[in-house]
């Protein structure tokens, strides 16, 4: 009886291993590439009306799922980012697109039990190097025209913050990750001393991205 006992409960032990071996979470890593659309402003001091600037995002994704509810996430984009001032007056016009590349670091939070679907939530940096600039400006009427019109951008490095709310999609023909991100700068375009007029120049924008993984160790 007693050797019975002991080999049911060695069974046990096993199963119970077995299971948790089952359960157990193990890390993956997948590559994918990046599409996205920006609506782009910048926020200067004192404030200026600005209407849509649309601008592109792409690029290339590298995510690391280190445990079941979190990973870390590296990105390489080229993206668009620029404004377009809101006039009162049907004699002018003005925009600037500014194109840069980019590369953000993300912790990323996953929640959800589903395995096709899981909502995901990013926080992270974003280090950026100014590429071109494309400026618009129709000024017929000088009492519109503002300091920084034909003068270019002085400072090239770009540092954000950021925050992203989206979901995670395995599908038969993939996985896939969308999201809608909000991108907030600390530096500014243009320097500042006691003689200009505004002491803000940083970009914003907001993101509606897709992200398909083309390769993931899992497979």
């Amino acid at each position: 009886m007693k050797k019975v006992f002991i080999i049911s409960i060695l069974i046990l032990l096993v199963v119970l291993k077995s299971s948790a071996q089952v359960d157990e979470f193990i890390p993956f890593y997948s590559f994918g590439l990046k599409q996205g659309l920006n609506y782009s402003s910048v926020g200067f001091n004192p404030g200026i009306k600005q209407g849509a600037t649309l601008g592109y995002t792409g690029g290339l994704v590298y995510n690391y799922q280190s445990e079941k509810n979190f990973a870390l996430q590296i990105e390489l984009n080229y993206t668009q980012k620029g404004w377009t001032e809101d006039l009162d007056t049907l004699s002018n016009s003005y925009s600037r697109k500014l194109d840069y590349i980019e590369l953000p670091f993300i912790t990323q939070i996953i929640m959800g039990k589903r395995p096709k679907m899981k909502i995901y939530f990013n926080l992270g940096t974003s280090f950026a190097y100014f590429l071109s600039e494309k400026e618009n400006a129709e000024i017929n009427n000088e009492d519109y025209r503002r300091e920084y019109y034909e003068k270019e951008v002085e400072n090239y490095f770009d540092y954000s913050g950021l925050v992203e709310l989206g979901v995670k999609l395995n599908t038969g023909i993939g996985r896939f990750q969308v999201g809608v991100k909000y991108q907030f700068t600390f530096t500014d375009l243009f320097d500042t001393t006691e003689e200009t007029t505004y002491d803000n120049s940083q970009n914003q924008f907001w993101n509606l991205s897709i992200t398909y993984f083309f390769l993931d160790n899992r497979n």
